[in-house]
């Protein structure tokens, strides 16, 4: 559902003035230089002082309390989770303290893996809902890269199964035929349409009861952020947007996105479903989102939170 407003929208509209996001500070350094070095990896995999982050079907493991948190696992206290692990990636370091990142069998019951007490494995898109951000990046990026792992079991050149980890896990490469994958991202755009004191908030039919969010959507092969911003709103709710601003991203290792949030103006037109992925796209002021009723946006750990309250609380 394409005309020619969509090109003039990206091309010809002066770009509105919209602060950025304030971003976190990065936790880790990760050390992308020291990867390809193998003594030091090495060196990283005997310290007793490197920190795991373990996980099992995609879970981290986090100890049981009212905020989760990753347990303070140590290589020395807990080699017995190194030696099991079917996967192993080197996250970098902080603080003096190199980080792995541990994937254990999937097929075996947690029970056999003599786990520390007071810890579970849990999703983390709950119990990182509202974590803050030095806890929740470590296991954001342990997610995406042992997921990356499980999914790359087959060389995209030859189809052999034969794949070795590589550059302290951030590449496999192929025995058959030598072809080396990396891990890829998926770019999605998050949208928050705005009509003067009004955002545009729509909801999916499998959210939690009661939760509303900015519009979202991939980016297609051949499209820049800012055509998928003015084509995914016209296609999700019939609106014609203007001034599409990049505002701030984040990482969702959920598979494997990256959310890049952009603000656009929609100055006129009813709102319109012709996406069968939305039930409902209405329009809040600024007072209804800054005291809810009846209705909930997504927790902190999504960009989403962070796009439609920096609007409310302009």
């Amino acid at each position: 559902m394409v005309d020619d407003r969509l090109a003039l929208a990206v091309t010809t509209s002066p770009p509105r003035p919209t602060p950025l996001l304030d971003a976190p500070r990065p936790v880790l350094d990760r050390e992308g230089l020291r990867r390809k070095d193998g003594a030091y990896l090495e060196a990283v995999r005997s310290d007793p002082t490197t920190r795991l982050v373990v996980l099992w079907r995609g879970r981290p493991l986090l100890g049981k309390g009212r905020t989760p948190a990753p347990l303070p696992l140590t290589l020395g206290a807990h080699a017995h989770l190194l030696e099991a692990a079917t996967e192993t990636v080197f996250l970098g370091s902080a603080e003096g303290e190199r980080w792995l990142a541990v994937e254990l069998d999937g097929d075996t019951d947690p029970a056999g893996f003599d786990l520390p007490s007071g810890g579970s494995f849990e999703d983390l898109r709950v119990a990182g809902a509202f974590m803050p951000w030095p806890l929740l990046e470590p296991l954001l990026y342990a997610r995406g890269m042992l997921r990356w792992h499980r999914a790359a079991a087959h060389c995209e050149a030859c189809g052999s199964g034969d794949l070795r980890s590589v550059d302290g896990g951030f590449a496999r490469e192929c025995a058959a035929c030598g072809t080396r994958t990396f891990p890829r991202t998926d770019p999605a755009v998050m949208i928050l349409v705005t009509r003067g004191e009004h955002a545009l908030l729509a909801r999916q039919p499998r959210w939690p009861r009661g939760m509303v969010s900015a519009l979202a959507g991939f980016v297609e092969p051949g499209e820049s952020l800012e055509q998928c911003v003015v084509r995914e709103t016209l296609e999700e709710v019939g609106l014609h947007v203007e001034n599409p601003v990049y505002v701030g991203s984040q990482p969702w290792p959920f598979p494997r996105s990256l959310m890049l949030a952009f603000r656009a103006e929609a100055p006129e037109g009813d709102v319109r479903l012709d996406d069968d992925e939305l039930e409902q796209a209405r329009w809040f002021t600024r007072e209804q989102l800054r005291a809810p009723k009846g209705f909930f946006i997504p927790p902190p750990i999504s960009l989403a939170h962070r796009l439609v309250r920096s609007f409310a609380e302009e």
